[in-house]
């Protein structure tokens, strides 16, 4: 309905079809969804929008009366000569001081309302524009890690903080002309056929001439927009990942290399954007000509008319005075179909994210368990990141809860992905992973993400302080809460050694801290949250071997009482482990204790083997 509306309002000069053709009108129907929380600010702006027409219909008219009635013969209106100084004893001085204080009220009115509702209609464009980044933000946070797996950072990016800004374009450069566009011009055709038919005439002849002058351009403009945002997007996906890896750049030596990259695709962007304005400035140039030939005739016209005495020579002011008027809303008109097709190849980018399908989702009838026991059950599980190339096939595994088991195997055979099925990072292809008997398809799922704990092989930390890092997650955590979580990971002691203790400020991923310094953290942060299962990714292949016996001692402390999960090669993480699981290209080739498979002499014992050496049985 709403779209619609501003579909009708573009209705004018036939700019409604093309507005809303060619899946556009798609596009405006769902960006002025938006809108809806602020209609207020909207209609405010919109009536004042209109009162801003009326005034400009009104501006001319104090010149024509001073030329016609003050310097000419012509008699004044009956409204206007009730107006103090304009009366019939009034002198041409009082006539002159009245007009052009009435010329001062009029443009100084016109420019408070003009001001007071490009306020309003900006202060609605910020809200939408900050409602849409929110849930783009949102939808991305929630989208599969298959999606994120195959996006570049600095396009999601980019769409989310610039692109969604098209709403504001769409609001400031396409509804507001179209509407104040066509009431004005509407006001002005009225108007201008009272005083002269032959040169309104004139004037509305040129109107084909703007919508041929549209269906040209249209689509190329669109086109060229689409790929310079395409670009810039481009350019922020270099620049995010720049940064993400200067260490790796300076340590190899790359600068020059990514500065070269980097100005390729500067450069591609350079030219997408001088042939947007290029032909953009083609457009503006045809709608000007347009005006030039048309103001042309109408003076030729004009002037004749007054020689003829068929027209006063305020008439002709008057006109031209409105003729300048018309070729705004009109300019305006046609800039806001260059703007729409602009924005809308810019909101197709943010909509196609928003569209993109949240493959883990909670069911409509998701419970939440009132005990967690532990017990997990992967039953038959297959699973593929891409088609034709499974991670995990038909794996079936039981864990007892409180149970300690290790998971096992070369890199890319697998372990890992169990671990993400278990936290509903993904959904399996085929079989189903329980907790405590129930498919975890039928939990709730921030509930049972709250039942895990995971200590990962990078701990992941964000620019905060060290306790709200700790308490990431955790509303509500209080300072004692967060530093018994501290002591409890063996981090206490270099934590209250920082100039700010718990409230230092860490870097981005906490690069001002050790790598033993921050896997602790990420130990406190499981410890705070003490949830009955615990999942360790590889939570000590990173650390030097000293490192590595305190952050096991912290780790072994953790375990207590949970049921554990285990991912892990290095065999000092593994050895205690109540059950050991081999992986193998997918599949479990092998469990049992690490006396059984050492025994064994199968793939567990070849991968002790070269992790430690020849092993004796």
């Amino acid at each position: 309905m709403r779209a619609a509306f501003v579909c009708w309002l573009a209705n004018g000069m036939g700019w409604a079809t093309e507005l809303c053709g060619n899946g556009a009108g798609i596009v405006l129907k769902r960006a002025w969804g938006y809108f809806s929380g602020s209609w207020r600010p909207v209609i405010g702006g919109l009536v004042l929008v209109i009162l801003v027409a009326a005034l400009e219909l009104a501006l001319p008219w104090p010149v024509k009366w001073l030329v016609d009635s003050v310097f000419g013969s012509q008699p004044l209106p009956a409204l206007v000569a009730c107006l103090p100084g304009l009366g019939s004893g009034a002198s041409p001085a009082d006539a002159i001081t009245a007009i052009a204080l009435l010329v001062a009220l009029l443009g100084v009115l016109h420019k408070v309302l003009s001001m007071w509702s490009q306020f309003l209609l900006i202060k609605a464009g910020n809200r939408v524009v900050c409602l849409l980044r929110m849930k783009t933000m949102q939808h991305v946070h929630r989208l599969p890690l298959a999606y994120h797996d195959r996006s570049r950072v600095g396009d999601l990016i980019y769409r989310a903080c610039y692109d969604s800004y098209a709403l504001q374009t769409l609001l400031s450069q396409v509804l507001v002309p179209v509407f104040s566009g066509i009431c004005l011009a509407a006001g002005l055709v009225v108007v201008m056929l009272r005083i002269d038919v032959l040169l309104t005439l004139v004037t509305v002849a040129t109107a084909p001439f703007f919508w041929i002058n549209l269906k040209r351009f249209k689509h190329r403009i669109g086109e060229h927009s689409r790929r310079f945002h395409e670009s810039e997007s481009a350019i922020a996906s270099q620049v995010q990942e720049s940064l993400s890896s200067v260490r790796v750049i300076q340590a190899f030596s790359l600068e020059q290399a990514r500065d070269d990259s980097m100005a390729r695709q500067a450069g591609v962007s350079v030219e997408e954007n001088l042939r947007k304005s290029v032909t953009e400035l083609g457009f503006a140039l045809g709608v000007g000509m347009l005006m030039s030939v048309g103001t042309a005739a109408v003076i030729w016209l004009g002037a004749r008319g007054v020689v003829d005495g068929r027209l006063y020579l305020g008439d002709v002011l008057v006109f031209l005075a409105y003729l300048a008027t018309l070729y705004v809303p009109i300019q305006s008109l046609s800039q806001g179909a260059s703007a729409f097709h602009s924005a809308s190849a810019q909101l197709k980018r943010v909509f196609e994210l928003l569209d993109e399908p949240r493959a883990v989702a909670d069911a409509p009838d998701a419970v939440v368990l009132a005990n967690v026991r532990g017990a997990l059950c992967f039953d038959h599980v297959s699973f593929a990141y891409e088609p034709g190339r499974p991670a995990i096939k038909e794996v079936s595994l039981e864990i007892a809860p409180g149970e300690v088991c290790a998971l096992v195997g070369k890199s890319g055979s697998g372990k890992s992905t169990l671990a993400s099925l278990l936290l509903r990072l993904y959904d399996p292809d085929e079989g189903s992973v329980r907790l405590d008997g129930h498919d975890l398809r039928s939990l709730n799922l921030s509930w049972l993400r709250r039942q895990v704990s995971i200590v990962f092989q990078e701990p992941l930390l964000f620019s905060a302080t060290i306790a709200e890092n700790i308490g990431l997650g955790m509303e509500g955590a209080d300072r004692a809460g967060i530093e018994a979580a501290a002591k409890r990971a063996h981090a206490h002691a270099f934590i209250t050694q920082l100039p700010d203790g718990y409230d230092t400020l860490l870097g981005e991923r906490g690069v001002n801290l050790s790598g033993g310094q921050r896997q602790r953290l990420s130990i406190a942060r499981a410890f705070l949250k003490d949830a009955p299962i615990l999942v360790l990714d590889e939570p000590t292949s990173a650390l030097d071997v000293e490192t590595e016996g305190g952050i096991l001692k912290a780790l072994r402390e953790l375990m207590d009482g949970r049921t554990v999960v285990i991912i892990a090669h290095r065999q000092s993480a593994i050895r205690n482990a109540e059950r050991i699981v081999v992986i193998d290209e997918g599949r479990i080739v092998e469990a049992g204790t690490h006396e059984e498979l050492i025994r064994a002499h199968g793939p567990y014992f070849r991968l002790h083997s070269a992790d430690s050496g020849p092993v004796s049985s």
